[in-house]
């Protein structure tokens, strides 16, 4: 039997081989761009993502068959398969490979070690824990020809849900594979949740989808009250096992994986993956149209979901309840009518005439960096039809670069009836955390929005508060000290430690230096006017190049900064690409405007009735590079062909 098994897997391999074959031949003679997607698994919610991939695609202009040709690669859950078509696309003639699930990212990216063909990933649960080189730390470090999009949902609130469903839950059964690296993940997040809640978590190894049932009925027969479904594909191809064992002993099935409640759990609290997947062929077509992977931050998106099954709460031993609030947010419901969608989609559409919409803009100071994301806000605004001077009034102020001005600006804003206050930069955000009470608040020209303290995740957040986070690339800018000082062990920097932006940057520059064998020597300072004194300070304490991160204190005395690098004869190297020509040698940074033009969008939603808590944070952080000739020559310093190369695109 076992043979038997062997010759199928090698026979399915083989085919895969053979289809992948053909259509290169036929396909050689073509023009079109190709594009190979790999699924791991015939599974609702990858072939929801997959087809939302596709739709991504689509709507940028990228259709197969008449502007790209797309080939369909699934494994359906073999591992030996899957590694055989991951080594065919690899050494194919693509231009690109998208996968979907964990498995999949985790094989293509194993026979791609090379970086043979650009890679773009999603429909992954937790890709830092992959083991394909992406760092949690720094979105930013991963493969240069790899990005991707990960979904990690938070088992927590699946957990919460249940005990507000069942008070008196006390025990939950959960089979999971221990060879699936996004399983490991989700169990580990499973456990500290049912501690916080004082649950019994009983565990079951399943290795292939033939042993779900048993290790479900195991479960059942320790005592489990109900039983959890994460993201082991494993589990979720055998769903309808673990339902049915569940079903004849009367508990129910809950899951983070929608659309689960098609099957018989009684609820899923997940993302929406057709959402994810259509985010995925966004980024996808991005990358087509000849954006670097390296320059693309990996992220966590989870637009969530909640899909209840009323006709699962039929007949359970114990007293499971729906209350009318929990039904109220769910965006699928089934019910003795069938399945109904209850939230439909958002559809951009032009303001009604006459409709005049209100904002306020606080923002810490006038500078460069804070136009630029201004002129990116108004333009994504004008896109969806809300215009300055036609249907949008438009209310600014500044804090003229104090932190202590800000509370009473968004505090007068909140008390005017706005549709909506926008906060640039992250002292702006997290005071409006504190003190905005009735107004929407959209922010941008953030590092960090979670340590800016307006949410735990990016779909976990306050509910009036949502908007667009930008961390820099902060590895990169390291590596570009090292090319720039060879012989550098230690590099001075300066902030203000109440900039919880500020902290973060350095906390995680901190690390990374460590890691390189260099020392980083940071002053801190508390406003504007200790700024020329800090940087004195710092330049005299034996460093060979002075680093100054996006620090809005330290910014607004920028110049300061320059003089005392000048004077002190060290290169300046920042993250802020628009303060370059003021004297700084170089800077890895960010595109602002693209941070404020996904703002804009964003904006627009609420605008026209969207709630920020069902919209995530997002993540947009495209990765620029400046360089000044000028004080190269002053510092005897050249530039390295690469970097030069780097900054003219």
């Amino acid at each position: 039997m076992k043979n038997l098994w062997l010759g199928l897997i090698l026979i399915a391999a083989a085919s895969s081989v053979l289809l992948f074959s053909d259509w290169a031949q036929r396909s050689s003679g073509g023009h079109l761009k190709r594009i190979a997607l790999v699924q791991h698994a015939s599974q609702p919610a990858l072939d929801e993502g997959a087809q939302g991939v596709l739709d991504g695609l689509a709507a940028h202009g990228f259709i197969d068959g008449k502007t790209v040709s797309i080939q369909r690669f699934n494994s359906e859950n073999d591992v030996a398969t899957a590694n055989a078509i991951a080594r065919q696309v690899v050494n194919g003639d693509f231009d690109l490979i998208l996968t979907v699930s964990t498995m999949s990212l985790q094989t293509v990216a194993s026979a791609n070690r090379a970086g043979r063909v650009k890679h773009v990933f999603g429909i992954v649960a937790d890709p830092f824990s992959a083991g394909v080189g992406i760092s949690r730390e720094n979105p930013l470090n991963h493969p240069k020809h790899m990005t991707g999009i990960g979904s990690f949902i938070p088992v927590d609130r699946a957990f919460h849900l249940a005990r507000e469903l069942y008070p008196g839950l006390k025990t939950v059964g959960m089979a999971w594979n221990s060879a699936e690296s996004n399983s490991i993940a989700f169990t580990t997040a499973a456990r500290a949740a049912s501690k916080d809640l004082g649950i019994t978590l009983l565990e079951a190894n399943a290795e292939n989808t033939s042993t779900v049932l048993e290790a479900a009925s195991s479960l059942i027969s320790r005592g489990a009250e109900a039983l959890f479904i994460s993201g082991d594909v494993t589990v979720l191809v055998a769903a309808d096992s673990v339902v049915g064992a569940a079903k004849r002993s009367r508990i129910p099935v809950f899951s983070i994986i929608p659309p689960n409640v098609q099957k018989g759990t009684i609820f899923d609290i997940g993302a929406n993956f057709h959402d994810v997947g259509e985010q995925v062929g966004e980024l996808a077509a991005k990358v087509l149209n000849g954006t670097d992977p390296a320059s693309v931050p990996v992220i966590n998106l989870v637009p969530e979901r909640l899909a209840i099954n009323q006709l699962a709460f039929a007949n359970l031993r114990d007293p499971w309840k729906l209350p009318k609030e929990v039904l109220d947010r769910a965006q699928t419901i089934i019910d003795e009518k069938g399945q109904r969608d209850v939230t439909a989609k958002a559809v951009p559409v032009v303001p009604a005439p006459g409709r005049k919409f209100k904002i306020g803009i606080v923002y810490f100071a006038p500078e460069e960096g804070a136009d630029l994301v201004m002129k990116g806000l108004f333009d994504g605004l004008a896109e969806q039809g809300i215009q300055e001077g036609k249907n949008l009034e438009v209310k600014r102020a500044h804090a003229q670069g104090e932190i202590a001005n800000i509370p009473a600006l968004l505090q007068n804003y909140d008390n005017q009836g706005l549709d909506l206050i926008v906060t640039l930069t992250t002292p702006c955000l997290t005071a409006a955390c504190s003190v905005v009470r009735h107004t929407p608040v959209l922010f941008t020209y953030v590092y960090d929005p979670i340590a800016a303290g307006a949410g735990t995740s990016r779909t976990s957040h306050m509910e009036h508060v949502t908007g667009v986070g930008s961390f820099p690339p902060v590895a990169d800018t390291i590596a570009v000290i090292q090319k720039l000082v060879p012989a550098v062990k230690s590099v001075g920097t300066l902030y203000n430690s109440s900039e919880a932006n500020s902290r973060k940057v350095v906390s995680v520059a901190r690390d990374l230096f460590k890691q390189r064998g260099i020392k980083l020597e940071e002053v801190t300072v508390t406003g504007t006017s200790e700024v020329l004194q800090a940087a004195q300070v710092v330049t005299h304490r034996n460093i060979q190049a002075l680093w100054v991160t996006g620090d809005n204190t330290a910014l607004q005395g920028f110049d300061a900064i320059v003089k005392s690098a000048r004077d002190a004869k060290l290169p300046l190297i920042i993250n802020d690409p628009e303060f370059t020509a003021r004297g700084a040698l170089a800077a890895v940074g960010l595109g602002w405007y693209e941070a404020g033009h996904t703002a804009g969008k964003l904006g627009s939603r609420i605008l026209k009735g969207e709630s920020p808590r069902n919209l995530p944070f997002e993540e947009v952080a495209l990765k620029k590079m400046i360089l000044n000739n000028d004080v190269a020559k002053q510092l005897g310093i050249t530039f390295p062909a690469d970097m030069l190369k780097e900054a003219a695109q």
